[in-house]
């Protein structure tokens, strides 16, 4: 049983443990004088869960009782921590000396023989309520206390934050307030010293070595062992890529005397900044460690500015020196036209066929500087498309040589060429056009009498040229520079080589838009280069076989299905193929498709991928899990990086052939497919 709830709100919970009712009545009405909240119970086992769901300031527990006598549910009760420490009376009619002291083991504070006296019983209650009351009250005031000192300390907190997120920005504006790269280095370490420490160090990283600014303040607190310890942190903080500190271990403590910290942005470490205090001031403590770190934050971003502004304005130069030797580079073919023709007109025969060939050369000349520029300015605005088909990088290397040798470019150097048959799905043209490209700028920088060596070979998934020379070489910086727009390593005023910059930026530029890659190397000035170009490799054309011919490829009649919205388009295929004799439908949509492959039952089906609503992807999938699983098909899309065509193997194609299909390609591409796959088509007649 339990006393009514508690009628004020500063009442306590005394626990009253007996297993006769009438001694709780009893116990509940000598306990009423107190104003407190009495709560009787019958066993331990109630007392126990009682004492879990709320807070007594005292129990009175009666020794004997059924189940669970006093002791053991006292017992109990002091294994739990947080009642451990509430007063507990034992109360019993017999006086035996052991059980008074096995209860006081149990950490009771009294022993009461009943019948109570109740005044004494009453004064006893009084004392333990009272003790629980102050206790209360002293927690409840700690607790108070606490709130408040945390409430100063937060209040303290942000004031600090918002000062430290004040300077910090002051100290970001003064950063990018220039984009000079020696006043914002400067500037930097002027917020360093002497505000952040006595000795300061800026080491920026460059391609053509280290730069290091040091700022000193007072140079009496030993700057001199500093800058040595630091250099050492700085070292470890740009091998980590993460703050280090300077700690000094001489005294009783460790404390920390400097920070490093490196200058992280865009992905790259543009360097390190670094500060020491000396004796007597203050060691740094977190707070200042991360003020240290939040201005290398903020200077590794005023940095890179000022490093992006150097580099546009290097761009801006190089632009510029472009003009100046487009001038220059147009003038001279048009002067040796301007003679030639000036020789024509007063002579003929020998001589005049001589300035003919001049002309053609220089013309020729003229032609190529042209072509490079628009081909660049296609390139950047992406207006270049590659017409692919299947190419052997030997042959094209073939067609290089020749195209070179015309042009009398060629003599006097010596060419050897070792060609195995590397297959490449390309636009023969643009292939044509990077070996140009590559051998001319070997010929270019080779000096007469030197070699030039031509690799071409398979090798695993890569169909990879090579192209080694005995030329003038490149330092590392112009190496780094090598495939930059309109960069030269040659900026004499008398320079003995052509050109505008261009022609490597373009060949790497297109050797990418076919979804390969090409690297150059060289071991120095003096020591010769090496360009090796790699492309995706392809399988060789199929040979001619019994069949229809279409543009030069022999191949069987097939059920074609074209899956394409663009009516115009669709037409000319279907035409297309239709005269080269295949049996040829139609669909505009992914949807139709579907329902007609399902029917027709064709040997190949060609799909555009980017049909409206369920696109060609959807297609294939669905095509792939029907009944027409064994179906050829073939993807057609404007994107051919490599991207694209992981993605559409991925839904089932066969193959993937870049918008506007090359018919011969086309061709080539359906006759192999006639050869790997059963006709479906076939299988379903009787």
């Amino acid at each position: 049983m339990a006393s009514p709830p508690m009628a004020r709100a500063d009442r306590v919970n005394i626990l009253v443990v007996d297993d006769r009712p009438s001694k709780l009545i009893a116990m509940e009405a000598l306990l009423a004088d107190l104003g407190e909240n009495v709560v009787c119970v019958g066993s331990g086992a109630d007392a126990l869960r009682q004492l879990l769901e709320r807070e007594f300031a005292l129990i009175l527990l009666d020794v004997n009782m059924p189940d669970m006598d006093g002791f053991e549910a006292a017992a109990l009760i002091r294994q739990r921590p947080r009642l451990q420490h509430i007063p507990i009376i034992f109360m019993t009619a017999g006086s035996d000396e052991h059980h008074a002291l096995q209860g006081y083991s149990l950490g009771a504070v009294d022993y009461i023989l009943t019948p109570v006296v109740p005044e004494v019983l009453r004064t006893k209650v009084k004392v333990f309520v009272d003790l629980f009351k102050m206790t209360e009250q002293l927690k409840r005031q700690a607790e108070e206390r606490v709130a408040l000192a945390e409430e100063q300390a937060r209040r303290a907190a942000a004031e600090a934050a918002n000062l430290r997120a004040v300077f910090l920005g002051d100290a970001g504006k003064s950063m990018t307030r220039s984009l000079d790269l020696e006043t914002t280095a400067n500037t930097i370490l002027g917020l360093m010293v002497p505000d952040f420490g006595d000795f300061a160090m800026l080491r920026l990283s460059a391609a053509d070595g280290d730069t290091v600014h040091v700022r000193h303040g007072d140079a009496s607190r030993g700057t001199a062992e500093a800058e040595t310890s630091l250099s050492a942190s700085m070292e470890r903080a740009v091998r980590s890529l993460g703050s280090q500190l300077l700690i000094d271990r001489g005294g009783d403590e460790s404390v920390v005397r400097g920070v490093a910290c490196p200058l992280h942005a865009r992905g790259t470490t543009l360097g390190v900044l670094a500060v020491a205090v000396g004796e007597p001031r203050k060691p740094y403590d977190p707070v200042r460690i991360m003020m240290v770190e939040e201005l290398g934050a903020r200077a590794a971003m005023a940095i890179d500015n000022c490093l992006l502004y150097r580099e546009i304005e290097q761009r801006d130069l190089r632009k510029e020196q472009f003009v100046a030797m487009l001038a220059h580079e147009l003038r001279n073919p048009l002067g040796a036209i301007t003679s030639a023709l000036g020789v024509l007109e007063r002579v003929g025969g020998d001589p005049a066929d001589r300035a003919r060939g001049v002309i053609r050369r220089q013309l020729e000349n003229l032609t190529h500087l042209v072509d490079d520029l628009l081909d660049v300015s296609r390139i950047t605005t992406g207006k270049i498309s590659l017409n692919r088909s299947i190419v052997n990088l030997a042959e094209s290397v073939d067609r290089c040589l020749k195209t070179l040798e015309a042009g009398e470019r060629m003599a006097g150097h010596v060419i050897s060429v070792q060609s195995e048959e590397a297959w490449v799905e390309a636009d023969s043209v643009r292939i044509d056009q990077i070996l140009i490209n590559l051998v001319g700028n070997a010929l270019k920088y080779t000096p007469a009498g030197g070699s030039i060596d031509i690799r071409v070979r398979p090798e695993d998934d890569d169909s990879v040229v090579e192209i080694v020379d005995t030329g003038v070489g490149m330092s590392p910086e112009a190496l780094a520079h090598a495939f930059d727009l309109f960069f030269q390593a040659d900026r004499a005023p008398e320079r003995t080589q052509g050109g505008l910059g261009i022609g490597l930026s373009l060949a790497r530029q297109l050797v990418e838009l076919h979804g390969g890659s090409v690297q150059a190397a060289s071991d120095g000035k003096g020591c010769g280069s090496r360009f090796t170009v790699r492309f995706p490799r392809s399988a060789p054309p199929v040979p001619d076989s019994d069949g229809v011919k279409v543009s030069g490829h022999e191949i069987g009649r097939s059920r074609i299905l074209l899956v394409e919205d663009n009516d115009d388009a669709r037409e000319m295929l279907q035409m297309l193929l239709t005269l080269a004799g295949h049996e040829v439908y139609g669909a505009c949509d992914g949807p139709t498709g579907i329902e007609m492959a399902l029917s027709l039952i064709p040997d190949i089906v060609v799909i555009d991928l980017g049909l409206p609503g369920v696109d060609g992807y959807e297609v294939a999938r669905q095509l792939r899990a029907s009944r027409s699983k064994d179906v050829g098909l073939i993807a057609l899309s404007g994107y051919g990086q490599a991207e694209d065509r992981r993605k559409t193997l991925e839904a089932g194609f066969d193959t993937h052939i870049v918008k506007p299909a090359d018919p011969s390609h086309l061709s080539t591409v359906i006759a192999t497919l006639q050869r790997g796959r059963p006709s479906p088509s076939r299988q379903t007649l009787p």
